[in-house]
Formats: structure tokens, C-alpha cells, sequence
């Protein structure tokens, strides 16, 4: 995984700003080592497992579209759009929306503000290009990830 630490440095880095132990970050570091991650537990995947993931993510977006819209001229909150990663099936879109959804009524509660939100998907696998009609009644918009879809479907690695 890229966003992984590989080095000692990195890893005593994260362990300090986390404030957790930095054999904790090591322990974590390898059980998330893949040997192909191109196709491995990342994604939707890796939020499904790691749920803390997606709520993290989605609470920086939805923080940050709270103060956005405290300070909008316009008077218009942001409308924020979370993004999905590599879904393949339903079942993966309705586990992390309702996380995100969770957490944006979490924020909402703290903050004392309502959240303009679309929670939708990126569409990456040729599994998701056929099930798109399905993933439409849970996601409020699509993107295609060209890059990843060329690679699954044509069985090519970066």
C-alpha cells in the first residue's frame, strides 16, 4: 500500500503524531503488507475491514465542509461528495454509506450545523460497470476510475 509507513523514520513518525506505541505501528504495517495490492485489500475493501478508515476520511470532509460554510459569502453551504473506492457489489456501498452517514449526523450534532452531502462511488472494476444499474439505488452520482478499469479489465498492471 502507498499510503502505508515503510520506513523506521516513517513509522516513528506516525506512531508520534498518533500517540501510540511504535511497535503498534509496525504490528499494523505488516498485517497490511500485500504482496499484490493492485488487486489486494484496498478500497472499499480495506474500509469494510478497517471501518475507522472511512469514518476518519469521511469526518475530515464533513468538518471541513462545516467550516466552509460557516465562512461562505454566498451564504450557501458546501455541498460535499464522498467517493467510494472500488466497489464491486452492493453490499460494500450500503456498509460504508451508512458509516458515512453515521458520521455525518455525528458532526452535524457537534456542530450544530446541517450538512449538504452526495455519497456516490467510483466505478473501477468491470464487475461495478455491470452491476451499475443496482449501485444506482444506493449512490447519488459516478465516476468512472478509467485508470484502475482499463487495468482490471485487461488484465494489465501499472
Amino acid at each position: 500500500h502507498e499510503f502505508i509507513p515503510h520506513t523506521e523514520t516513517e513509522m516513528a513518525s506516525v506512531a508520534k503524531a498518533a500517540q501510540v506505541p511504535l511497535d503498534r505501528v509496525r504490528r499494523r504495517a505488516a498485517d497490511l503488507r500485500e504482496a499484490n495490492p493492485m488487486l489486494g485489500h484496498r478500497g472499499c475493501r480495506l474500509a469494510v475491514t478497517y471501518p475507522e478508515i472511512c469514518e476518519m476520511q469521511a469526518r475530515a470532509v464533513f468538518e471541513a465542509a462545516a467550516e466552509a460554510g460557516q465562512g461562505a459569502s454566498s451564504g450557501r453551504p458546501p455541498i460535499a461528495e464522498i467517493m467510494v473506492p472500488l466497489v464491486a457489489d452492493m453490499k460494500e456501498l450500503e456498509i460504508l454509506k451508512k458509516v458515512i452517514e453515521d458520521t455525518a449526523e455525528q458532526v452535524q450534532r457537534e456542530r450544530g450545523v446541517k450538512l449538504l452531502y452526495r455519497v456516490g462511488t467510483m466505478i473501477e472494476l468491470p464487475r461495478a460497470c455491470l452491476q451499475a444499474g443496482v449501485l444506482a439505488q444506493a449512490a447519488e452520482f459516478f465516476s468512472f476510475g478509467t485508470n484502475d478499469l482499463t487495468q482490471t479489465t485487461y488484465g494489465l498492471s501499472r
